[in-house]
């Protein structure tokens, strides 16, 4: 598997001397020349960063993914540990210009997203090409993406929410609400009224953000929405807008059959200040909504009792949730006793809520154990392995390293992989050996951590 990448090396001043060799073979598209000519020239100058930099291009050329990895730990051993982040957002850019230029509308979507996340201007003109594309969903993003930059953007967008395409319909809705704010309230009120659902929910979702006191008759409205989802976020919305009758909006929501709605209920009824209303609901048979009852209520005693009770519910979802909750509810020295006493629950993914706990009140070491020791659960391992990385436990970065190469697990779990180094903040040479991954969608979401990974 080759792929051309045209990364410019001659540009750069390390480059020059040692490495023209191996320069002017991989301009010809000789990769395996290239590598060769570079591996001659590191063993005779093994701190020339040209030649590393040529060495690791050359494998990313020939599609060498452990190769790949394996010259950019040797590259970064060179440096001291340190990233060479220059040429990583060369890399990053080179493989989601690629994806750009994809038939395929996932990578398309993807690259783009990536491209706006890290700003990366160098591709600003390949994302608006893409709002000619022919499908809609690439068409909403691209618009988006270079919504500020482009003069021709605003209009791409506006056609977007008026497709036949319901996921082009939501990207736009969001795109619009997160960029142009309160000039766009009225195309997010009629979305509110759109035939899909996530539609309606993204657009009820930014007019709660933007507190617009103009929706709340049709915020009402959705209150009886079809849909649970829509439902809550109407009643969430109301709750930040904070006017209109708010205490009757707040007891039909706590009313709703659907948790969602009771919970988003909760703030409608502490932005009525009823505080009797949300005394009572401290009681609530559902552990959880009484719980964040107490909490809005003020915490206290109700709280205590609320947590207690889900801490020792039978649904081990209740019992995670009230370790999400303990920080919320009864401050660090009583969360870090409920988190201990949770820390040797029989459900793993309790113990983990448990240990999150923990960690955040001051004992990292009793948090570090329970994470490393799920590292190579199939369900949790990847979240663990953050956990680790959060707290600079090598045993976590090493785990992120291991699951992005592990070519047993499938390009699905390589690809979240890639993404937890993101959210871990970590570059690991498998993260970059990644961007040669025989799977694309795994190189495109290699490139996304790394495009933004290398800004810092």
């Amino acid at each position: 598997m080759k792929r051309w990448f045209v990364l410019g090396c001659l540009v750069f001043a390390a480059c020059a001397n040692h490495a023209q060799q191996a320069v002017a073979l991989y301009e010809t598209g000789d990769f395996a020349g290239a590598a060769r000519a570079a591996d001659s020239g590191l063993a005779a100058h093994p701190g020339d960063e040209g030649l590393w930099q040529m060495r690791v291009r050359a494998a990313l050329a020939q599609g060498d993914a452990p190769g790949l990895a394996g010259a950019y730990a040797s590259y970064r051993g060179r440096l001291g540990g340190d990233d060479d982040k220059q040429l990583l957002a060369d890399l990053a850019v080179a493989t989601l210009g690629q994806a750009l230029a994809s038939p395929s509308v996932k990578l398309k979507i993807a690259a783009i997203d990536a491209v706006a996340a890290a700003e990366l201007e160098v591709l600003a003109d390949q994302v608006a090409r893409r709002m000619t594309d022919d499908d809609d969903r690439v068409v909403a993003a691209a618009a988006i993406a270079v919504l500020r930059g482009d003069p021709s953007a605003p209009h791409a967008a506006g056609q977007m929410l008026h497709s036949e395409d319901a996921e082009a319909r939501r990207i736009a809705v969001d795109g619009i609400g997160r960029k142009v704010g309160k000039l766009a309230l009225g195309d997010l009120e009629v979305a509110a009224g759109d035939p899909d659902p996530h539609v309606r929910r993204t657009a009820i979702r930014w007019l709660g953000q933007l507190k617009d006191d103009g929706a709340l008759e049709l915020l009402t409205k959705r209150l009886r929405d079809p849909d649970a989802a829509v439902r809550a976020a109407a009643a969430s919305a109301l709750a930040k807008i904070g006017l209109g009758n708010l205490g009757e909006l707040g007891k039909q929501a706590v009313g709703d059959p659907a948790l969602a709605v009771r919970l988003a209920g909760i703030e409608l009824v502490a932005a009525a200040h009823d505080t009797a209303l949300l005394a009572a609901l401290a009681g609530d048979p559902d552990p959880i909504v009484a719980a964040e009852a107490a909490i809005a209520h003020g915490g206290g005693e109700l709280a205590a009792r609320a947590i207690d009770r889900a801490a020792s519910a039978e649904e081990w979802t209740i019992r995670a949730g009230a370790a999400n909750l303990a920080m919320r509810a009864l401050g660090k020295p009583a969360a870090v006793a409920l988190a201990t006493r949770l820390a040797g629950d029989r459900e793993l993914a309790v113990r983990l809520a448990a240990a999150r706990v923990l960690a955040h009140g001051g004992d990292r070491q009793a948090a570090a154990a329970i994470f490393a020791a799920a590292l190579h659960d199939p369900d949790h391992g990847l979240q663990a392995a953050i956990d680790l990385a959060d707290q600079d436990d090598a045993r976590g970065v090493q785990a992120l390293d291991a699951a992005v190469r592990d070519a047993e697990h499938g390009p699905v779990a390589r690809a979240a992989a890639a993404g937890a180094h993101r959210t871990a903040h970590r570059i690991t040479p498998g993260l970059v050996g990644a961007l040669a991954d025989d799977n694309a969608v795994v190189r495109v979401e290699a490139a996304a951590a790394l495009a933004v990974l290398s800004r810092r």
